[in-house]
């Protein structure tokens, strides 16, 4: 039997939400797998074409979990989501090989993705790309320590279009991390604490104007701009053009602004010689929420 797996991008690190909050968004990665008499990855990059890649480690360390010898898997990766962009193509492939798992050998009922959560959340390191990858929408995410997760989803209002600005650079996760300082001020911290509470509020009122006043951070994206050559310029664009939020897009460098679907034609048109920039040209993807998360297809 084949199956079909689809997982959705995802924007964490949300506004104030450091390693928290995140939303699905309308861009996937699909994977067509069936048990096979030796594994085989296609579809994807000669680097990921690997029986090793996220997926399958993904596979095999839910299969420990549910007490099932991992089966070997013919496995054909149909990938849209950018590498090493801010749009969660780690979380995508963890919560596609953890949910091959439990396709397999349990089912992705809303009990069975609690316990997906605790397991992918494990891999990731942390909640606030993996939650929103298998339960879509928007997810407020924390760890309970001893391996186990829990997560809050929230419906994005379907009227948001979420603009998705992306560069023609990678940046790795692991040089956004380092540029982290280890320590912050209280005042900092507070900035933050209010603004994530009331961000989460906005989301559940669907009131932009509130989600665009709780857009603001203090933790990470002060130190990680200055890794991202056209941050200011392209920001400024974007405030010009009627963006109602902005934010770094998980560890960037993808930049993430948010308007209305009425506007987005127009945002986008306005924003089109901002993104020609001297590193290259930037894409531009506007995208609804996903209120689905990982799915099934047959």
């Amino acid at each position: 039997m084949r199956y079909h797996l689809r997982a959705p991008a995802t924007s964490a690190n949300l506004g104030p939400g450091f390693d928290t909050l995140g939303l699905a968004l309308g861009l996937y990665n699909d994977y067509f797998f069936e048990i096979a008499e030796t594994t085989e990855v296609t579809g994807c990059a000669e680097e990921h074409c690997s029986p090793e890649n996220l997926f399958m480690r993904s596979f095999r360390l839910a299969c420990e979990f549910l007490n099932q010898e991992a089966p070997e898997l013919r496995l054909d990766i149909k990938a849209s989501i950018p590498l090493a962009r801010g749009l969660g193509s780690s979380a995508a492939m963890i919560a596609g090989g953890v949910g091959a798992a439990f396709s397999l050998f349990d089912s992705l009922s809303p009990g069975s993705r609690r316990l997906m959560l605790d397991i992918a959340a494990e891999i990731e390191g942390h909640p606030d790309n993996v939650a929103p990858a298998i339960f879509g929408g928007f997810c407020a995410s924390i760890s309970k320590g001893s391996r186990h997760y829990a997560t809050a989803q929230c419906p994005v209002p379907s009227g948001w279009r979420f603009h998705a600005l992306i560069p023609p650079f990678e940046l790795p996760t692991s040089q956004a991390r380092a540029a982290l300082p280890p320590t912050y001020a209280k005042e900092d911290v507070v900035f933050n604490l209010g603004r994530a509470a009331l961000i989460s509020m906005a989301v559940s009122q669907k009131n932009l104007d509130l989600f665009g006043a709780a857009c603001g951070d203090r933790i990470h994206q002060p130190y990680r701009k200055n890794l991202i050559p056209g941050w200011d310029e392209v920001t400024e664009a974007c405030r010009d053009a009627g963006a109602s939020a902005l934010w770094l897009s998980g560890a960037g460098p993808t930049i993430m602004a948010v308007g209305i679907e009425e506007e987005a034609e127009s945002f986008k048109r306005e924003m089109k010689e901002a993104l020609m920039r001297p590193e290259g040209i930037w894409r531009h993807e506007i995208l609804a929420a996903d209120a689905r998360g990982l799915r099934i297809l047959r």
